[in-house]
């Protein structure tokens, strides 16, 4: 009986669930889009399948390092929460791991990744 109540909201709140998707179906909007059941890439319609658009390779290599220095900010937050207890040589092993991706970046910037020439 303890988790009566609990069984209780879950029912409650899937009857309201349904409930609303029925009164949906029953009482929405009806007309049907032309374009509904249409191929649909990267937020951008198509309509003409025969003349796709090329995306200039700065744009995948920009995604690219975001991810990376993303994933730098993740895996220097942990070591920044335990930086006292870590010492010199959690200091060593972080500067270590930033000088790396720094070569990393001035290896995309010398390659011109970060160059937007339209």
């Amino acid at each position: 009986m303890e988790y009566a109540g609990l069984a209780v909201v879950f029912l409650l709140a899937l009857l309201i669930a349904l409930g609303q998707a029925f009164l949906n179906d029953l009482i929405g909007y009806r007309k049907p889009d032309p374009m509904e059941d249409y191929p649909y890439e990267c937020g951008v319609p198509l309509y003409d399948e025969s003349v796709r658009g090329r995306f200039k390779q700065g744009y995948y290599l920009l995604g690219l390092l975001l991810i990376l220095f993303d994933i730098e900010a993740a895996y220097l937050f942990p070591w920044a929460v335990v930086f006292e207890e870590i010492g010199l040589y959690g200091l060593v092993e972080a500067l270590l791991f930033v000088g790396i991706l720094a070569l990393g970046f001035l290896y995309a910037w010398r390659k011109g990744a970060l160059d937007w020439e339209l």
